[in-house]
């Protein structure tokens, strides 16, 4: 990963594929290679071989692969990126996190466990997930209410 510029800049918006404001998507999962914005509701695993930026009006539930993110919403499991995490002030991460490199920005805020990782301590990465426990949730169980516009539903 040497003389890999981690702080490019953000993909533009019109090449991505965005989860809008007013939208609540169920997956199992959501894979792909290019850029991705959610500012909607997100439930499910993400594993994406772009970026991908959770929007101040965001949340995900559940865990997150890619090769940079920024996140200005709300994150609920384990985020694992070999780039760049950029949390900014209004970001809200509930889980791990392993990355190559993290930036926070004052106010961010994170419950859980932060790792570094390179290409010689991948391995940790798994660890993260096992130690962590993949989280899974029955999304058929969570209702509108239930996710606010502020913090996450209990498990």
């Amino acid at each position: 990963m040497k003389g890999k510029n981690l702080l490019s800049p953000v993909p533009d918006s019109s090449s991505a594929t965005v989860i809008g404001r007013g939208i609540k998507l169920e997956s199992a999962k959501l894979s792909g290679t290019e850029s991705v914005i959610i500012d909607g509701t997100y439930l499910g695993d993400i594993d994406l071989g772009g970026f991908l930026k959770v929007g101040e009006t965001g949340s995900v539930i559940g865990n997150i692969k890619a090769k940079r993110m920024e996140i200005c919403g709300k994150v609920k499991g384990v985020i694992l990126c070999d780039g760049l995490v950029h949390l900014t002030s209004s970001a809200y991460v509930e889980g791990g996190i392993a990355a190559q490199t993290l930036k926070t920005d004052e106010g961010a805020r994170i419950n859980g466990q932060c790792r570094m990782v390179d290409e010689q301590t991948e391995a940790v990465t798994m660890e993260l997930l096992e130690t962590e426990g993949k989280l899974h949730f029955d999304f058929s169980q969570l209702s509108d209410a239930m996710i606010p516009d502020k913090g996450f539903p209990t498990a």
